[in-house]
């Protein structure tokens, strides 16, 4: 078959639809025209049945180049891939590359990108590119703020068919919240609701869809870490092989509702029984029931303290019980095992640092982690053990880690262990 040079000339005017993966570094390319000049082409190049290429544009281009330097080469040997659809194409040229080609994240990113701009569903995407739809996701929003990503009409599924692609819309108002919906909006993909949706409410939409997704996978009772353990369960039975008086603090964040109520004569209990004598129990709350909270506590410990954490950002408002009050801080109630025995200085005050305002939680509840580090500080000493029964996303264990404590969490939640879990990893 007669195909001109021009049109497979890397450099030339004539566009190939099918070059999909970023072009070689120039070290690439050398290392290929030097194999090219000693053995000639050996990789066949695939065309259509129009005699456009599917696959072999560098190589093409390396013999060309050679044959012009006069270097005697033998013709390239091709293969004609007659009846394939334009997306049968697109998936055999994918399918080719990435098996030989090592992208880089970002390179993946931008395929991933050209992919579901053609309409392909994540699923899809991620089977072909041997990836997670997780990973599939993340590099979407990896690539949010440097790439519009316009969906057509209908997304093709991974096994054929169609199905409509929906339309969500964020109003925007600048060019750090417009990255923000993008990358939002990449997180949702076929989740997102077709509607007019606010930055914020995008981005609350996105960390519901991430948890529940994390919720539908697979489960784990414990894992391990360096100097770390979370286990999935509920504290009031997956810890009975703890050794008593074992922990050193027990740092924690419950639920702060009406419902949680009975939790803290539980925590109570279990502190009396696996804190070493005189180590403390160190938990915010909430304040509207502050006094059950520490009623119930005080039925199996000493009562220590009462510290405060400011909140950061807008009031938290109430009007429960006709109160009609905003609340600028949040409670930490500090109790010890018998007679306290002071580890070192509690600034009863204990402000976040700078670098925690402004973070994006991955979970509702989250809390940021600089009072974290400064209550483990506070209340125990380098090498310690502490304890979070009530663990969430391990907050209490990032900032026992960065400060040489050992820690143990558990939460019921899957996703938010799953989450705890990662965080707990990148340490």
């Amino acid at each position: 078959m007669a195909i001109s040079i021009a049109q497979h000339t890397a450099h030339g005017a004539v566009s190939q639809p099918y070059q999909l993966l970023p072009p070689l570094s120039d070290d690439e390319f050398a290392s290929l025209k030097a194999d090219i000049r000693a053995h000639g082409v050996l990789v066949p190049i695939e065309l259509d049945s129009d005699g456009v290429i599917l696959d072999g544009h560098h190589r093409i281009r390396a013999w060309t180049e050679l044959k012009a330097e006069g270097v005697r080469l033998p013709d390239y040997p091709r293969i004609v891939r007659a009846g394939l659809s334009e997306d049968d194409k697109v998936a055999h040229v994918l399918a080719l590359n990435l098996a030989r080609r090592h992208l880089t994240p970002k390179q993946r990113a931008e395929v991933v990108g050209m992919l579901r701009v053609k309409g392909w569903s994540l699923r899809r995407i991620a089977e072909l590119a041997g990836v997670s739809e997780g990973t599939v996701r993340r590099d979407l929003g990896a690539i949010a703020s440097d790439y519009a990503i316009d969906l057509p009409d209908r997304i093709e599924r991974r096994n054929g068919g169609t199905y409509p692609a929906r339309r969500p819309s964020v109003t925007v108002t600048s060019a750090r919240d417009e990255r923000r919906a993008l990358a939002a909006l990449a997180t949702l993909g076929n989740d997102a609701p077709g509607r007019l949706l606010t930055v914020r409410r995008a981005e609350s939409l996105a960390r519901e869809v991430q948890l529940e997704r994390r919720r539908n996978g697979p489960s784990r009772k414990a894992v391990r870490g360096a100097g770390w353990e979370v286990r999935q369960g509920d504290f009031r039975r997956v810890l009975d092989d703890l050794d008593d008086q074992s922990v050193d603090l027990i740092l924690t964040d419950p639920p702060y509702g009406n419902g949680a109520l009975p939790l803290w004569s539980d925590l109570g209990a279990l502190a009396a029984r696996v804190l070493k004598p005189g180590r403390a129990l160190v938990a915010l709350t909430g304040q509207l029931r502050l006094a059950e909270v520490i009623g119930a506590l005080i039925e199996h410990l000493t009562w220590v303290w009462l510290g405060m954490i400011p909140r950061s950002g807008a009031a938290s408002p109430t009007s429960a019980r006709g109160l009609r009050i905003d609340s600028r801080f949040i409670p930490v109630v500090v109790l010890s095992a018998g007679r306290y025995e002071p580890r070192g200085y509690f600034l009863d005050v204990v402000k976040s640092d700078a670098k925690d305002k402004g973070l994006k939680a991955e979970h509702p509840w989250q809390q940021p982690v600089g009072p974290f580090l400064k209550l483990a500080e506070a209340f125990s000493k380098p090498n310690e053990l502490v304890l979070d029964p009530l663990c969430g996303t391990g907050t209490t264990g990032v900032a026992a880690l960065q400060v040489g404590r050992q820690f143990i969490g558990v939460d019921k939640d899957k996703a938010a262990v799953s989450l705890a879990v990662e965080r707990l990893s990148a340490r």
